[in-house]
């Protein structure tokens, strides 16, 4: 996929945990924000040799 644009993924994905928090509220969020995380580590493990060069 490229560097670039995994990183653009994962900092779309942070975007949406916060928010989430803002527009849910901390406790609310905690569930998706949790499911969020889950597919940020998936993909940073997968593309983990694009991520380091």
């Amino acid at each position: 996929m490229g560097k670039v644009k995994v990183n653009m993924v994962i900092r779309f994905l942070k975007g949406m945990q916060a928010e989430k928090v803002n527009v849910l509220g901390t406790e609310e969020a905690m569930e998706d924000n949790e499911l969020i995380q889950k597919v940020i580590e998936d993909i940073e493990l997968f593309y983990e040799a694009e991520l380091e060069g």
